[in-house]
């Protein structure tokens, strides 16, 4: 009798510890709380709970950090985790948004290369950018000159708007029939806030432009780009970034 009581009393002060371990992580509620857990039982009653929680905690980390990285070490570590998909989703997100700031035709490549099946509207400008890139070393773009104008051109009247100029040249041997600049406002921090796309050439626009701008631009050709707006946000930081973001060669 006493050594059935024995066991019974070892086998619930050992549940009881276990379960004040859980406790203890779920105090911390931290990657590492919960891990120490898991290292600690393997088989607890708790290990399911604990499981989750580390999942959620790690992907957390991943969105803070904004790291492929990390997710891609979430994805290896919780392949089956009803997290997955979620997962999948940030990721090609951030891979996105990482490869439209980045800019490059590496970058863009790569978001095509990992993602094939993506949104129709993200591939087809990933696609574009990369195809900017091939023509893009051929053209000298300026920085952009900004300045405070008044957008009625009345010269006594108030400074309502600004405008942002770029030039282009073609050095390359091809004509252009279509080239396009986006211009970015950004914020103190250096984040974009608002961006606009306005053509060098155009044949088609879907407002007016002037009858100069769709005449294609032929080799060695220089022409500005001129962007005027009375409309910015309201944390514009007085700061601009310009770039090309579509060519068409007359072919």
């Amino acid at each position: 009798m006493y050594a059935k009581i024995t066991s019974v009393s070892l086998l619930l002060v050992a549940l009881l510890a276990c379960g004040d371990s859980f406790t203890t992580a779920q105090s911390a509620d931290t990657v590492e709380a919960y891990e120490q857990y898991l290292e600690a039982n393997p088989n607890g009653r708790f290990v399911m709970e604990a499981q989750s929680r580390l999942a959620d905690l790690v992907l957390e980390h991943a969105a803070k950090t904004k790291s492929l990285e990390a997710y891609d070490a979430f994805l290896a570590r919780f392949p089956q985790s009803v997290l997955r998909t979620r997962a999948l989703e940030e990721r090609e997100a951030l891979l996105y948004a990482w490869s439209k700031e980045t800019n490059t035709v590496e970058s863009w490549q790569r978001f095509l290369d990992e993602y094939p099946k993506a949104q129709k509207k993200q591939r087809k400008y990933a696609k574009r950018m990369v195809s900017v890139h091939a023509y893009l070393p051929n053209l000298e773009v300026t920085a952009p000159q900004q300045q405070q104008i008044n957008l009625a051109e009345d010269p006594e009247g108030p400074l309502d708007g600004w405008e942002f100029t770029v030039d282009v040249t073609n050095n390359g041997t091809e004509t252009l029939t279509d080239l396009r600049i986006t211009i970015q406002y950004l914020s103190p921090e250096g984040g974009v806030l608002q961006e606009r796309e306005w053509p060098v050439v155009a044949e088609f626009w879907s407002v007016p432009v002037e009858e100069e701008r769709k005449v294609p631009m032929k080799p060695g050709e220089t022409r500005d780009w001129v962007w005027t707006s009375g409309d910015l946000p309201e944390r514009w930081d007085r700061r601009v970034n310009v770039f090309v973001s579509r060519i068409s060669l007359a072919r």
